[in-house]
């Protein structure tokens, strides 16, 4: 190849690239009437913090080049009293009061269960939805633009006196908005108005449900490893150890485990622990950092997952314990898990069953 046939290549390569870059980043096609109104690709949008009467959220990119894409930072806040209706003199509030109180004290009389406490805030790992939030923004597309509206629209879109909140952070500036919707949305149709310009936008379809609803966008996986990426584990608990060699993980549903000692002889009581154990779901997710109110957990159980000599990841099954020893609140120990991948605890339902199983399997012959 000649030195000018090599540069014609390379130009080549180049103009391919760059057209491959410029489709990326550019903005794809909007029906009639639709309107962008944050002009931003995917990198700009690093920050969204959304408020409203019962939780403040955010969702932020990660900065961990390894670590998550997105967190969420999730704080419930206590839902507002009811005010009284304009048409009650003081008597009837007051009344009114009086009964509220007595039935309080008589439910509270009927019953010895303490308050549940108010949830506290979380860092938690986002989903790929909420991924998909984020990059929502970049652009942010309206269906419709209405423009600057009277205030008696603004009350009839709910935007008068907007208790929803929504600010986005765009390569370093914050843009803000008020959301509203009307009383009778049969379509759940939600408006933005944003409070720099005064401008009215309707709020993308389906955009406000997840903003209100965050806790469905967190991620609740134990690993992100399949099950075919480890040929071994490793069960350790109160100073004992039992490996087990994974065999046939490659054909799906023909796995079995066996004893590193006897290879060849399949455990079907240790495939069910794991196949168990693999499939269990988180009853509650703790934040990042966060231990649970019961008290720290102790760890009594850690499972090791390797490839050849690569470790693929881990769990850690644990009781919750208080400073003098097992919970009280908890006698017979909430079991919490946590792995390679998730952000801290999670309170397994199952988790008392798995840990009992994988007990007998480490004492087993």
């Amino acid at each position: 190849m000649t030195g000018r046939s090599a540069a014609i290549q390379g130009g080549l390569a180049a103009a391919g690239l760059l057209a491959v870059y410029l489709t990326w980043q550019r903005e794809p096609e909007h029906p009639p009437g639709a309107v962008t109104v944050i002009d931003a690709v995917k990198a700009d949008i690093t920050h969204v913090h959304y408020t409203d009467d019962n939780n403040a959220v955010d969702f932020e990119r990660g900065r961990e080049s390894s670590g998550p894409p997105i967190w969420i930072h999730l704080v419930p806040t206590a839902k507002a009293e009811p005010k009284p209706s304009p048409g009650k003199d003081q008597k009837d509030q007051k009344d009114q009061k009086d009964q509220k109180d007595q039935k309080d004290q008589a439910d509270k009389a009927k019953t010895s269960d303490k308050p549940k406490p108010a949830e506290p805030p979380r860092d938690l790992l986002g989903s790929e939805p909420a991924t998909k939030i984020l990059d929502g923004f970049a652009p942010l597309i309206s269906p419709r633009s209405f423009g600057l509206l009277d205030a008696a629209k603004l009350k009839e879109l709910g935007l008068a006196a907007p208790t929803r909140k929504l600010e986005v952070t765009v390569r370093g500036d914050v843009r803000r908005f008020d959301i509203g919707q009307p009383e009778k949305a049969t379509g759940g149709e939600a408006f933005l108005r944003d409070t720099g310009d005064g401008r009215v936008y309707l709020l993308p379809r389906g955009m406000l449900a997840d903003l209100q609803n965050p806790s469905h966008l967190v991620d609740r996986r134990l690993h992100t490893f399949e099950i075919a990426d480890f040929d071994r584990l490793v069960l350790s608990s109160g100073g004992k150890q039992k490996e087990y060699l994974q065999n046939s993980r490659e054909v799906r549903g023909k796995s079995f485990f066996a004893p590193a000692k006897t290879p060849d002889k399949p455990d079907q009581m240790a495939k069910n622990w794991h196949d168990a154990t693999w499939r269990a779901f988180p009853s509650e997710i703790l934040g990042r950092g966060e231990e649970p109110a019961t008290g720290k957990p102790s760890v009594a159980l850690r499972v090791d997952y390797y490839d050849g000599k690569t470790s693929v990841g881990y769990m850690e099954l644990a009781r919750s314990e208080s400073p003098g020893g097992l919970s009280e609140e908890a006698p017979s120990g909430d079991v919490y898990a946590r792995t390679e991948h998730t952000a801290g605890w999670l309170k397994l339902a199952t988790g008392a069953q798995l840990l009992s199983d994988a007990q007998k399997l480490i004492a087993a012959p």
